[in-house]
């Protein structure tokens, strides 16, 4: 179901003073919180837009409005709050909201309905047409934030996001809040976004095998995905390496750290036993890497010494 209240000036069946309230009166603990919440961030922003908030099990949906009180004459701005609960995949939770229109309650609209189940034509459309900044959107749903849309009232809208949102790891215990809007976004270099945008556009694409593989590897890290994905600016080999392996080794790349193991001048290593697989991880991030770059991440590197096997990931090199 989708749960409807407006925040307004315009009477309503609670009032008929024209003193800002919410219509209808939340009476759960954890509806009077999001509101709250809701009503803080409101403050600043200018219509039309929408204010969100995404959380395991709950999507709410805050269309801002302006209008006119139809007491006083002045301008001010509400707003309309939709909330989809279940358990049920975040993206599938956005794609059943159904949020009414971005103006003051009247007689007629209902504050429950129940929510759409969209098709796999409507899904497939949704993925084929771009309704805003792509990356931006895609940086706003991993990490929360403003992000440009190209019509915040549209009732695409939702079924777009919610064809983002399907490509992201589910979400963790804190929500992630942000704004879609209009207006530009920040144009700043985002490699993790930009991949994520690829792969949304294409997914069977090297970036789309890239994107999998980065939410793979955050997940068996237990990292976050900027963690994971700082390995596509540059990957930092002497995190896989103990001190004294650094020693061993001095300052190198991947493949003179792999052509080093190979050649045996790592098995002095204290932490030998464990070198396999954290070399593994290594070749993981340096594929991954190559995929982002388009590449199909199977290009060898230059042939070692001696043939080793990496089987925590299946990688063989000679």
């Amino acid at each position: 179901m989708n749960r409807h209240a407006w925040l307004q000036k315009h009477p309503s069946p609670l009032t008929s003073g024209g003193e800002f309230h919410w219509f209808p009166e939340g009476l759960a603990a954890d509806d009077r919180e999001l509101r709250a919440g809701f009503v803080e961030r409101v403050r600043g922003v200018e219509p039309p837009a929408v204010l969100w908030q995404i959380e395991r099990g709950r999507v709410a949906w805050g269309q801002v409005f302006s209008a006119t009180a139809p007491l006083d004459g002045r301008r001010y701005v509400g707003l309309v709050l939709s909330v989809v609960d279940g358990d049920r995949a975040t993206g599938d939770l956005i794609a059943m909201l159904e949020p009414p229109p971005a103006a003051p309650w009247q007689a007629g609209l209902a504050t429950e309905a129940a929510g759409r189940e969209l098709a796999v034509q409507e899904l497939a459309a949704a993925r084929r047409e771009a309704c805003g900044d792509v990356a931006g959107v895609a940086r706003a749903l991993i990490s929360g934030g403003a992000a440009r849309v190209d019509d915040p009232e549209s009732a695409r809208l939702p079924a777009w996001i919610a064809s983002l949102e399907r490509i992201l790891p589910e979400p963790g215990a804190k929500p992630r809040c942000g704004v879609w809007s209009s207006a530009a976004g920040s144009g700043a270099h985002d490699r993790v976004a930009e991949l994520a945008a690829a792969a949304w556009r294409e997914p069977a694409s090297h970036q789309g095998c890239g994107w999998t593989l980065l939410c793979e590897l955050a997940a068996a890290r237990g990292e976050s995905l900027d963690e994971v994905g700082a390995a596509l600016d540059a990957i930092d080999v002497g995190v896989a390496l103990t001190a004294e392996e650094r020693a061993l080794v001095g300052p190198c790349a991947v493949v003179d750290v792999l052509h080093a193991w190979g050649r045996g001048r790592l098995d002095r290593s204290p932490a030998a036993d464990t070198l396999a697989a954290r070399l593994a991880d290594l070749v993981a991030l340096r594929v991954l890497a190559r995929l982002a770059d388009g590449d199909d991440g199977a290009r060898r590197s230059p042939r070692h010494a001696g043939m080793r096997w990496f089987p925590t990931c299946g990688v063989r090199r000679c």
